[in-house]
């Protein structure tokens, strides 16, 4: 069987789209699969520093990367640019496969792969970009060009049910060009490994007292992520729990004004603003609970990994974390922008341990079961043999009754 020539495209800020195509990179069957894996010169500006820069991904996967200049915000000349690149590095490398993902990729790739005739093409969104509160002009701008790209594509991987319903929603494309391919994690990376003092000597050096309780936020802070709400809730909750800490970890365009926020609020001593860390899965290990209060997402990694770490997970009803979190059973969801219901939430979770601990178990099953890397690369694989097969062996048209 002929080895898949596939290239992996990504205008990437890092986060979980990065972890996304570092997972594909390193678990494709290379038996099967040429990988190739391209992002933009832009990418490293916006490291996030929990994140391993994109090039060292590649090198310790041992995949070849190229790179592209491409910007997250919309600027027609610098696009059309970006575009050109794009389109002569598809072009001369002749690619069976291109997966492009999220917004901007996704829609330069897309295109520029259909016009060098490349077999096949696929696109993973990781949250549509059209999702959320926004403006209605906005919102259709996005929705019109998911649709034009939309028609570059043979098919597009949704991370969840609800993010297919919403691609349907909008009639983004036909329903049989969608399929559903959550993210993963890969399970042994993933123990428990802090010790009882370990963890005493963690809140030392973080400055926390002994005995408090954490809850934890870990997420980009822009306005997609709502990390106001999580502070809103931590001024509710001081007034009853006095023994509590917020850990705000991550860093984007709204550091300032949650720094802000903190100081108006008095919540200096409460609420620390940690930037983002590398030892990111250390702090969720000792947290108590794990708040997402996103306004829309694909399906977050990191809520995968509180999961896995047997976290009470309590989390708003965006895209794809609803298909996730079944409230009451392996977590609790909140409505979104809601800091008094996201608080009373985290409080039934302080005052109910026990059950808070079963829920916690429950929420590692959900993870076991459902999003493991071994269970989705397969589907992956497949997708895509079936894909290339199709195009190259077209089912034979039907002819016509004289």
């Amino acid at each position: 069987m002929k080895k898949l020539n596939i290239l992996q495209i990504t205008q990437s800020l890092g986060g979980g789209v990065q972890k996304y195509i570092i997972h594909l990179c390193a678990h494709l069957d290379r038996n099967r699969f040429s990988i190739t894996a391209c992002f933009s010169k832009e990418s490293g500006k916006n490291q996030q520093k929990n994140d391993i820069p994109f090039p060292d991904a590649c090198r310790q996967t041992n995949v070849p990367y190229f790179v592209v200049l491409m910007q997250r915000a919309i600027n027609p000349w610098k696009d059309f640019i970006a575009f050109l690149g794009v389109f002569q590095q598809i072009k001369h490398r002749g690619f069976d496969i291109v997966h492009a993902h999220s917004s901007k990729a996704g829609f330069l790739a897309r295109v520029a792969a259909r016009l060098a005739r490349v077999p096949v093409v696929v696109y993973s969104p990781h949250a549509f970009s059209f999702d959320g509160p926004q403006p209605l002009l906005k919102k259709f701008f996005f929705i019109f060009f998911e649709k034009i790209a939309s028609l570059f594509c043979d098919a597009i991987i949704v991370d969840s049910p609800s993010e297919k319903k919403l691609a349907l929603k909008f009639k983004i494309c036909r329903e049989k060009k969608i399929t559903i391919i959550s993210p993963s994690l890969k399970l042994t990376d993933y123990h428990l490994t802090i010790t009882g003092e370990e963890k005493k000597e963690f809140l030392r050096t973080l400055g926390i007292p002994i005995g408090n309780r954490l809850i934890t936020m870990i997420s980009r802070l822009a306005p997609q992520k709502d990390p106001l709400t999580f502070i809103y809730s931590a001024a509710i909750l001081k007034k009853n729990f006095p023994d509590l800490c917020f850990l705000l970890v991550g860093d984007g365009p709204l550091m300032d004004d949650c720094l802000r926020v903190v100081r108006k609020m008095n919540l200096s001593e409460e609420v620390k603003l940690l930037g983002w860390r590398t030892d990111y899965k250390t702090l969720l290990q000792i947290s108590d609970v794990f708040v997402n209060p996103s306004l829309w997402e694909g399906l977050p990694f990191i809520l995968l990994e509180a999961m896995i770490y047997e976290k009470s997970v309590v989390a708003t009803q965006a895209t794809g974390t609803r298909d996730v979190i079944k409230d009451g059973e392996n977590g609790f969801l909140v409505p979104l922008r809601s800091p008094k219901p996201l608080a009373d939430k985290i409080k039934w979770v302080l005052d109910n341990p026990d059950i808070a601990m079963k829920i916690g178990k429950e929420a590692k099953k959900t993870v076991e079961h459902n999003y493991s890397l071994e269970k989705t690369i397969p589907m992956i694989e497949e997708l895509y043999h079936q894909l290339f097969n199709k195009k190259k062996n077209p089912a034979p048209k039907k002819s016509k009754k004289a």
